[in-house]
């Protein structure tokens, strides 16, 4: 049986995805605010013990006016070394507070694409209710992306280590930093890369309602790999966003004097702000094209900018004996019935 396949014109039915995701994410800003609101929070929490720590050393100290009325990073670096202070002992509640927020988010992760894929108001209980339904699911999704992020840990550290080896034998000094700032770009890209394969994973999850995590996550490569140059521009435009308000926002940091410090405060909550900002609008993003796209085809092999082909069927003609012989012949009529009518004629005739 002989198939025709036709080419049918791609249209662009990701135009505007970047900027959908982003009125998405105004739309459901209640969500950011919550995300913000908790971030502030552990980082007041975490950091209670060394400020109670500091104000308790510095509070009659004259050397401690730059810390107490500004911050001079250079006075704190002293402060570090002094035995006296011990900051280290409030490390350990620094980092609990600060594995809670990750850990917060995975959580929540789950009722954040709800309110993405429904593009309504949630309550509390249903919100808290999709969170709580997918948390095991993206748990384990998390544990697998360990694998991927530890092999590009491992590569970025090779490429340092190359770089210093070749550097060492190169006559120009700059050999190393060309070496290691291009190995580090690709290893970000990849770390990109991978953040988007895991990011669709969670989405198709939670659209299909998958219970097998192992399974999703390799259709979901799938569906990464063939729709790479669409899902990875719009993830490098966002992460570019955030890089280059991170850049504007520490030279500004680093331009102000340490007097301000209501005005530092602002500035560097501003930055955390924009980079959530940042990250929940790549999570729209993903929710939006896959809603688009992916969602229709009811096969993750197939390529989801061309329709399915229709199945064709094959019709043969069987030849007249075989015909007959599956085919019930009429009945033949007998011949009794037809003498009979004639013999009754020749009488009424005569």
């Amino acid at each position: 049986m002989a198939r025709r396949q036709e080419k049918i014109p791609m249209t662009d039915d990701n135009q505007g995805l970047v900027a959908a995701a982003a009125a998405q994410v105004w739309r459901r800003q209640r969500v950011l605010w919550w995300v913000y609101a908790v971030n502030l929070a552990l980082g007041l929490l975490g950091t209670a013990g060394a400020r109670t720590q500091l104000e308790q050393l510095l509070k009659y100290s004259l050397a401690g006016e730059s810390l107490t009325k500004g911050f001079d990073l250079g006075m704190f670096f002293e402060l570090v070394t002094v035995p006296s202070a011990n900051l280290m002992r409030s490390m350990g509640s620094s980092l609990l507070f600060a594995l809670l927020f990750p850990l917060f988010m995975l959580f929540v992760t789950g009722g954040i694409l709800a309110v993405y894929r429904d593009d309504r108001h949630f309550t509390t209980g249903e919100f808290f209710g999709a969170s709580g339904a997918f948390f095991w699911r993206f748990l384990r999704l998390m544990l697998f992306s360990l694998i991927p992020f530890g092999l590009l840990a491992a590569t970025f550290s090779g490429v340092r280590r190359l770089a210093e080896r070749l550097g060492d034998r190169a006559t120009d000094a700059r050999t190393e930093f060309y070496i290691l700032l291009a190995g580090g770009a690709i290893v970000v890209l990849l770390v990109l890369l991978v953040r988007l394969w895991f990011d669709i994973a969670q989405v198709r999850a939670l659209v299909h309602n998958e219970p097998r995590m192992w399974p999703n996550l390799w259709k979901a490569l799938g569906i990464t790999w063939r729709q790479a140059r669409t899902l990875f521009r719009v993830y490098l435009f966002i992460s570019t966003v955030a890089w280059v308000a991170l850049a504007i926002g520490l030279f500004i940091w680093a331009k102000l004097p340490p007097t301000v410090t209501p005005i530092t405060f602002l500035l560097l909550q501003s930055i955390v702000f924009i980079q959530l900002a940042a990250r929940l609008w790549q999570r729209a993003s993903a929710v939006t094209w896959y809603q688009r796209h992916a969602a229709m085809v009811p096969a993750d092999r197939l390529d989801f900018t061309t329709p399915a082909p229709l199945a064709v069927m094959e019709v043969t003609h069987a030849p007249a004996e075989s015909m007959e012989a599956t085919c019930p012949l009429e009945p033949e009529l007998s011949e009794a019935p037809v003498e009979d009518t004639a013999q009754r004629r020749e009488e009424r005739g005569g």
